[in-house]
């Protein structure tokens, strides 16, 4: 079944996500699987709940929960791993939110919870999507310049 297929693949996933280290992170993977796992449960949750099966019901409503809690983090996550991170963003990030805010060797995405930075989503978004474009900019850069 794939409410249980789907309860395996999340612990797994959501445990990695929050605990790896932090360049560990692959944010194409955190938001193809949370969607995959997102999409199960919500199938699983409807057919238990008119199939009248409470027990199973029960425990699709758990997960079903435990996945709608961390939708706001996916953003943040995704956000903030972006190519081209570097330490000027981190630095725009920290003033823009009011919370230090930069990866060290052990930093991971529960550290950037705790930390309280889940309300400050547009503004990663926001100095993320900036660091992409200039990292993009740059490779253009250097592709063109070793091509002279």
């Amino acid at each position: 079944m794939n409410l249980w297929r789907s309860t395996r693949t999340w612990f797994k996933a959501h445990t990695s996500w929050l605990n790896d280290l932090w360049e560990k992170l692959n944010p194409d993977e955190l938001d193809s699987t949370f969607e995959n796992c997102q999409k199960l449960i919500n199938q699983a949750y409807r057919y238990f709940r008119d199939r009248n099966a409470q027990h199973i019901f029960e425990i699709a409503g758990k997960m079903k929960a435990q996945i709608d809690a961390f939708k706001p983090i996916v953003p943040l996550a995704i956000a903030l791993r972006k190519d081209g991170m570097k330490e000027r963003h981190w630095k725009a990030i920290s003033e823009g939110s009011g919370i230090e805010c930069y990866p060290d060797e052990d930093f991971t995405l529960q550290k950037l919870i705790d930390l309280g930075m889940a309300p400050h989503v547009a503004l990663c978004e926001e100095v993320g999507e900036k660091a992409q474009k200039e990292f993009y900019i740059e490779k253009s850069l250097i592709k063109m310049k070793s091509e002279w």
